[in-house]
């Protein structure tokens, strides 16, 4: 058989957007009924590291027996490489058969990261936003915001795209790309003028300390919190948010409760019951209510999980193969 090694390349012209959204629909119910594993993952760190940007290595393990797959990616995050203009993360996703234990694939993460994480965050919006959701406010301009600005443009009639970055000429930069795709951009001068009166805010800068708070949000606002890497003292919310909203679903309770700054200090902070966060798989599959009233606020909040990669990669392998796409080698004589 082989092994099938795809680069980003190949998962930028592979994805098809339906399906990739119905593989992630697909591993996410069977999460919340109990037919897939997501252990919470951990992080490999210098014991004599002490500093909340020392490097570190992620193994994320997935295993979805229905699908017959099992999956590990292994994330170095290295938030010390933006100020040398490098990328702060890089993966590397290997996707294998069940029962042989044959490996089926190796992905390269950059892509398929950037994708699915888009891709996972329409899939809850689409679950809890209100469907005549018209202004998108992103909160950061880098490649994922441009992949998120896309996503949900294909999932809503938007009229406007605010996007706002602590650089205003990225901002500017960003909003240009958008409309040159004929996507309706503005920059935003703040933060507050992005989110004010927003139907959709997605957050994605790699914060440190919150840049939102429940004050610049609307009634019955949709909040994505997706930016923060898998560490503790990363958050981009203020617990005031998770305090106002009347559904917060994460896509894992145990990797979020391990990973999410933005849950633990809501928890922490008394804003919100551990045993009131819901994970998106229970919303989807009817198991605990999503939203029930325009005016509720609602937060998806995700740092990612082993099980999306896998849904990913197994989705983007199936068009490989079909397509002939790829590079096929020899691991194991």
């Amino acid at each position: 058989m082989g092994t099938r090694t795809l680069t980003s390349t190949d998962v930028e012209r592979l994805v098809e957007w339906e399906g990739l959204l119905a593989a992630l629909e697909r591993v996410h119910r069977e999460l919340a009924t109990g037919r897939a594993v997501q252990p919470a993952p951990v992080p490999l760190r210098d014991p004599s590291a002490e500093a909340a940007d020392s490097p570190a290595v992620v193994p994320m393990l997935s295993f979805a027996p229905d699908l017959g797959l099992f999956a590990v990616k292994v994330l170095a995050d290295a938030p010390r490489n933006r100020e040398l203009g490098r990328p702060a993360q890089r993966s590397t996703v290997s996707l294998y058969a069940a029962d042989t234990g044959e490996c089926l694939a190796i992905v390269d993460g950059r892509a398929l990261t950037r994708i699915r994480t888009a891709a996972a965050t329409t899939m809850a919006t689409r679950a809890l936003a209100r469907p005549d959701s018209r202004t998108l406010a992103l909160l950061g301009s880098g490649a994922l915001a441009m992949e998120h600005a896309a996503a949900l443009g294909r999932a809503f009639e938007l009229d406007e795209i605010r996007v706002w970055s602590r650089s205003a000429d990225r901002a500017g930069s960003a909003s240009d790309g958008l409309r040159a795709l004929g996507i309706p951009a503005v920059a935003a001068a703040s933060a507050a003028d992005a989110v004010r009166e927003a139907d959709i805010v997605c957050t994605l800068t790699p914060s440190l300390s919150p840049i939102l708070s429940a004050g610049m949000l609307a009634p019955g606002v949709h909040v994505n919190a997706v930016g923060s890497p898998p560490r503790r003292a990363y958050s981009e919310l203020e617990s005031s948010v998770f305090a106002r909203a009347a559904v917060v679903a994460v896509d894992s309770r145990q990797v979020a409760w391990a990973d999410s700054g933005n849950v633990r200090n809501a928890v922490t902070s008394g804003a919100v019951a551990e045993a009131d966060i819901v994970e998106i798989g229970e919303v989807l599959e009817g198991l605990v209510p999503g939203r029930t009233s325009p005016e509720d606020t609602t937060i998806f909040n995700s740092v990612g999980i082993g099980l999306q990669d896998l849904a990913a990669a197994d989705h983007i392998l199936r068009r490989a193969a079909a397509a002939g796409a790829g590079t096929m080698v020899t691991i194991r004589e």
